[in-house]
């Protein structure tokens, strides 16, 4: 069995989650980008302690995403998905009053932190319901709509939050807390359960310990993920850190790469889609897109300017087209049925600590090389050629594992 590229028939409950994601990436895009020069431009904390601000941050939401997991796949997701929303409506106005007047620096982080959690709650609820309403073989197609549309508010929100910014850092909250509002009155009007438990907590809990402990290519998947999230975390926070501070860029190049990263998904996500689907093994594509990040990473190591900037985020953005849609198809197919979100959940809670370490290490190796700028990007660089070659090698019994899944579960009518 394999992926195939199909939007006609999918669900129409799809089109309302890519709607809302592309309404909460718009609102929220910004706020991810931007957050590292609160701490250090606003509050003027260190390299240092914002990248384990940040690095704790990551641990937050991967336990937080694990527990979430499990609890999707007891209630379902309809639930999970509106109500966990509505006190991020208050979480990011607070974070705007606190860095309107930056004299509360624990109001800050303890508002932002609030929004970590309030995130996280929902993203396994999100790939989870994507799963249910899709087939094995049109599962990739209906993450790449899901991405493509998000990355369509990547594209314009982070200019308007760039725009925003040169009046004040916080209005990028605020923006953050109307979406975060309009989200939730569209998925309380519009999205349909996906998904009814239909076993006990006791019993899938017992399910869900042994598959997982006796699942070991999904072990070794994971332990990739983990080195791939150390050296993708160079591309967020270190790249915002590099621009800005140590630079002396303006707001507005960090705002023209990230909408360039948007624009460039929605022009090429569906033609690499086509490419993936029509020939080769996904974890093989994983590693091209590995190879494209290389290459981003690369360019960086030149004097920084804007054009290496675009330039650097256009070949990486290509990588991030292979990758990012493929990472939840794979879970998710290779999970059972019953325990999509617990599979999701355990992904991110592991692959966190690769997170974690790439903002922390990887801000504090910014700084010590701050006067070499190229010897950090060329470490990195060669760093994402190991995770490259180790999806390339995990490619057949990826073959193998997708040959044995089974036709997929009943699933329930909108």
């Amino acid at each position: 069995m394999e992926y195939r590229f199909n939007f006609r028939n999918l669900d129409p409950r799809l089109k309302i989650l890519s709607i809302v994601r592309f309404v909460r990436a718009f609102g929220r895009g910004s706020t991810f980008v931007f957050l590292p020069l609160v701490f250090i431009s606003v509050y003027h904390l260190s390299f240092i302690l914002t990248g384990l601000l940040l690095g704790f941050a990551t641990l937050l939401m991967a336990g937080v995403q694990f527990l979430a997991g499990r609890w999707t796949d007891r209630i379902g997701r309809r639930s999970i998905l509106v109500y966990s929303q509505i006190p991020g409506v208050i979480a990011y106005l607070a974070v705007f009053y606190s860095v309107a007047i930056p004299h509360f620096v624990f109001l800050a982080i303890g508002s932002w932190y609030s929004t970590i959690v309030i995130n996280a709650v929902q993203y396994p609820a999100v790939q989870a319901a994507v799963a249910d309403i899709t087939s094995v073989s049109d599962r990739l197609s209906g993450f790449t709509l899901i991405r493509v549309m998000a990355n369509l508010g990547i594209a314009t929100g982070p200019l308007v939050g760039a725009y925003l910014a040169g009046y004040g850092l916080q209005y990028i909250f605020l923006i953050a807390s109307i979406a975060t509002a309009a989200e939730v009155v569209m998925l309380y009007l519009f999205m349909s359960e996906t998904y009814k438990p239909s076993q006990t907590n006791e019993v899938k809990k017992r399910l869900f310990r042994d598959t997982v402990k006796g699942d070991r290519f999904f072990l070794i998947f994971i332990a990739i993920g983990i080195l791939l999230a150390f050296f993708t975390r160079q591309r967020g926070t270190s790249l915002t850190v590099y621009t800005v501070v140590l630079s002396n860029l303006p707001f507005m190049d960090l705002g023209y790469i990230w909408a360039l990263n948007g624009i460039l998904v929605v022009i090429l996500q569906l033609p690499l889609l086509r490419v993936m689907t029509g020939k080769g093994n996904s974890m093989v594509w994983r590693g091209v897109g590995v190879l494209f990040y290389a290459g981003g990473f690369v360019v960086l190591s030149a004097v920084p300017s804007l054009g290496i900037l675009l330039l650097s985020m256009t070949i990486s953005t290509v990588g991030e087209d292979f990758l990012s849609p493929t990472t939840q198809a794979i879970v998710t197919t290779i999970a059972p049925g019953y325990l999509k979100g617990s599979y999701i959940g355990v992904y991110n809670l592991i692959i966190a600590s690769g997170s974690f370490a790439g903002a922390l290490v990887g801000l504090w190796l910014l700084y010590a090389l701050r006067n070499f700028g190229s010897t950090y990007w060329d470490y990195i660089a060669v760093g994402s050629l190991l995770v490259a070659f180790l999806y390339m090698a995990i490619s057949r019994p990826f073959s193998k594992r997708m040959g044995e899944v089974e036709s997929p579960e009943v699933r329930i009518s909108g």
